[in-house]
């Protein structure tokens, strides 16, 4: 049929049908992105309903996680602070525990990695220093520190020279030893630090 001579009943005027191209381009691009969310839905044109082309009525890259305490929603005590210093030092130190009828040592940094969380078995907070793919972990029950230590001495090597030692240790409410970080390298810029620790909290630390 021609737009210039046709039927009456099937005459669309042409600004009418620019008109209605236009509707729908607008219901097309009518979807809008929020950040990570696409919100759609049905738009109405001339009384005649059109599914969106995005799907569902709401779509979210990411699932809402529940909220979850972070360290900077929690009080965070003087003992996980100083131990934060130790992660951030970026330092190595020998660990040592001292268990019921055992002791583990081991030379690491504490981290890359650093998580506050409380164990939902005992309800204790738990200080947790890991490596990147998690094969070396150490987890500390922060709250039961109440005595921090720093403690410089000489240490005899066999040919009559001697190691300068610098030792953390964290002891528990009964004056028992929890764990000791002894500094693992002996290089001018660690034993600054070292030497900062105890300028600024000085040989012992009472929590």
């Amino acid at each position: 049929l021609s737009i210039l001579d046709p039927p009456s009943s099937q005459y669309i005027e042409p600004s009418k049908m620019m008109k209605k191209a236009a509707a729908v381009l607008l219901c097309i691009a009518s979807t809008t992105v929020n950040g990570f969310q696409v919100t759609s839905g049905l738009t109405r044109i001339g009384g005649d309903s059109i599914p969106s082309l995005n799907g569902p009525t709401s779509f979210q890259l990411f699932e809402s996680s529940p909220n979850t305490e972070t360290d900077s929603d929690a009080t965070v005590s003087k003992a996980q602070g100083i131990l934060d210093e130790f992660h951030a030092s970026n330092l190595p130190f020998r660990i040592v525990v001292i268990g019921n009828g055992a002791i583990l040592e081991t030379t690491s940094k504490l981290g890359p990695k650093s998580k506050s969380s409380v164990s939902p078995k005992t309800g204790d907070k738990l200080l947790t220093f890991a490596s990147e793919d998690a094969s070396f972990e150490f987890h500390v029950k922060v709250d039961q520190i109440t005595k921090i230590t720093f403690v410089t001495s000489e240490r005899p090597l066999p040919d009559g020279e001697s190691k300068t030692m610098r030792v953390s240790r964290f002891l528990n409410e009964k004056g028992e030893p929890m764990c000791s970080l002894i500094l693992a390298d002996s290089s001018d810029e660690s034993a600054q630090w070292f030497d900062g620790m105890n300028e600024r909290y000085g040989q012992e630390v009472n929590l």
